[in-house]
């Protein structure tokens, strides 16, 4: 018979481990990219199933009974992709063979790998599920795989393994499954929300896009190098005449004005430009790994796009253009460029308004 001692040793080795790994996430991982999550995230489930067999239930000189199959349970509600599910099985299966290679080693590895491969396909259902359901379905239907293939795929008799470990281990493990996955989902909302704080903080709240104190963050980064040592540009953008948008229509159509530029500077950047709102209608661009040829292109597109649509706003139409200063890292060093940019921009509005010049001794490149 099974040792209850033991099984809950197992059990509080689990949650201590996920007690863990939801501390490192929130202290240090919240700004983290998602490859990296998702490696650690996987190394943490791989590492749990192998602490679990380390302190497994000894049921004979072959037989490890453990909980090697939750962490998959975990892996399966938090992994974005199917493969990485299967990489969790994969890596707990070959774990078990670490502990010496037996029929039960064997048996063992494939239980794992056909409980991962039952959560992948699970996971494929899942995008039409409420969470709940997910929750519900996950815990009950891989539990349910994890018994039967142990039952007719394992060493120890069918009979004896359902009529006596069967009752005790699978309401228990029932149990600890939904008690781990509602501590993983606590500190999951947890996480969120603190992310979800600290990307506020970086957004400006009408416009959502960076504010000037993450640009200056994202300009650190490239000017230091530390995104490569590949080329960029930086653009500076001022709406013409904001001031009168204001004056006439007031400052309600004003912040409409200041939205729409903002979107469509969004709809027409690459999704690795850096926009941010430099301070009232004001906008700075970074654009990475970009010629200045081509960031004049850009931009200039995104110029002619705006001045030829007009922004509505309750039955009002306002015209909106915008003049634009741009420098090159090429030309000049990183402490020059916000200076030279800013100075093209002041040129682009001497000249005329709803412009772009380069900052380079030729001065006008449009």
């Amino acid at each position: 018979m099974m040792n209850m001692k033991e099984f809950i040793t197992n059990a509080s080795i689990l949650m201590a481990i996920i007690t863990m790994a939801g501390l490192l996430y929130k202290q240090f991982l919240v700004s983290a990219g998602t490859k990296l999550k998702n490696a650690l995230l996987l190394a943490m489930v791989i590492f749990s199933g192998w602490a679990s067999m380390l302190l497994g239930i000894q049921l004979d000189d072959q037989v490890i009974f453990d909980l090697r199959f939750v962490p998959i349970i975990v892996a399966v509600l938090l992994m974005q992709k199917k493969r990485l599910i299967l990489l969790a099985g994969l890596g707990i299966g070959l774990a078990r063979l670490s502990f010496g290679v037996s029929e039960a080693a064997v048996s063992g590895f494939w239980t794992v790998i056909a409980v991962s491969a039952a959560g992948a396909v699970l996971h494929i259902m899942f995008s039409k599920w409420t969470s709940r359901k997910k929750v519900i379905w996950t815990v009950l239907f891989l539990n349910s795989v994890n018994v039967l293939f142990i039952a007719f795929l394992g060493v120890t008799p069918a009979r004896i393994y359902l009529v006596e470990i069967t009752p005790i281990a699978l309401p228990t493990s029932l149990l600890l499954s939904f008690l781990i996955v509602w501590m993983i989902s606590d500190l999951r909302r947890e996480f969120l929300s603190k992310q979800h704080l600290l990307e506020s903080a970086r957004r400006d709240p009408l416009t959502k896009l960076y504010n000037r104190r993450a640009f200056m963050a994202y300009f650190q980064q490239f000017s230091d190098g530390k995104r490569g040592k590949k080329p960029f540009v930086l653009v500076f953008i001022d709406i013409d005449h904001f001031k009168q948008v204001n004056d006439t229509y007031g400052h309600i159509v004003g912040d409409c004005v200041l939205k729409a530029v903002s979107g469509r500077l969004l709809n027409n950047l690459r999704s690795i430009d850096i926009i941010a709102r430099y301070g009232g209608e004001e906008f700075v661009v970074i654009l990475p790994d970009c010629t200045k040829e081509n960031a004049l292109l850009a931009i200039e597109r995104i110029r002619e796009i705006i001045a030829r649509q007009p922004v509505f706003v309750n039955n009002v139409q306002v015209s909106v253009t915008f003049s634009a200063g741009l420098a090159s890292s090429v030309e000049f060093a990183s402490d020059q460029l916000l200076k030279k940019a800013d100075h093209a921009l002041y040129e682009a509005k001497q000249a005329g308004r709803n412009r772009t010049i380069c900052a380079e001794p030729a001065a006008a490149c449009s």
